[in-house]
């Protein structure tokens, strides 16, 4: 779609029909802002938003998306040329949303690596076990999976990768709302044993040795109780993008439906 094009068409329609951009703006309850920034090509009305401005305008949406009024003989070939494209840009919205996820995934990870692998080196070769509690790690796994079967959510926990990598081609609203729901119970489950564990490996500690030793001995099982935080806190990071990409799906594919009804309604 063609923005600076689309942009004038709205300008031209709005003086033909006596109005301010004030007006035009209280009419579909935007600012004034809103409507030069689109008459500037600087963006596009929001999909709720089209319906009501070419109601207000007096025409289709298809001459909206086409940036010009169109004869009949036309009509059903632009309609197609319109439809292809937009088909085109969700795609590409698509892909740019996975790349990113993708980006902020990996870039968390290596973050995470970075920190942890100064801290090690810091402490020399012999600490590095200290990062490294796989009865923490296991229980923490273990009792997300319970939460998650319990719950009935452990298979939309596995297919929220494949709806937000595309590898599940039709989804419904309620899946969806199921794949969202099971990462929301997994980020916070796993976040709240890591406190847990930690909070029951600081109650363990017991003072041993005088003097330096009792400092190193200290530092060394406050370190390890400090691992269940810590592993939460990279599960937690970990599953937020994911949840917040199936929070923006959810929400685009009920504004979809939405419409759907009312086009049918209509």
């Amino acid at each position: 779609m063609d923005q600076e094009k689309i942009g004038v068409f709205i300008s031209t329609l709005r003086k033909e029909h006596g109005m301010t951009q004030q007006q035009l703006a209280d009419a579909i309850g935007v600012s004034n802002k809103t409507i030069s920034k689109w008459e500037c090509g600087k963006g596009m009305p929001e999909l709720a938003l089209i319906v009501p401005l070419c109601h207000i305008l007096q025409i289709s949406i298809n001459e909206f998306l086409s940036g010009e009024h169109l004869l009949e003989n036309g009509y059903t070939e632009k309609a197609e040329v319109n439809m292809m494209n937009l088909l085109q840009e969700t795609e590409n919205s698509k892909k740019k949303s996975r790349s990113s996820l993708l980006a902020f995934g990996i870039t968390v990870i290596i973050f995470l690596f970075v920190v942890l692998y100064s801290v090690i080196t810091n402490m020399g070769i012999g600490m590095n076990m200290l990062f490294v509690d796989m009865p923490t790690l296991l229980s923490m796994f273990l009792v997300t999976a319970l939460f998650l079967l319990g719950t009935n959510l452990g298979l939309p926990f596995f297919d929220s990768s494949r709806i937000i990598f595309g590898k599940k081609k039709s989804v419904s609203i309620k899946q969806l709302f199921q794949a969202k729901s099971a990462i929301k119970l997994a980020k916070i489950t796993f976040l709240g044993m890591g406190f847990l564990e930690s909070c029951i490996s600081f109650m363990a500690i017991q003072p041993m040795g005088e003097g330096t030793l009792l400092f190193t001995g200290l530092s060394i099982s406050i370190s390890i109780a400090l691992n269940g935080i810590l592993y939460g806190l990279i599960g937690f990071l970990l599953l937020l993008p994911i949840q917040v990409r199936l929070e923006i799906m959810y929400m685009q594919k009920q504004e979809d439906s939405e419409k759907k009804t009312e086009d049918d309604a209509e």
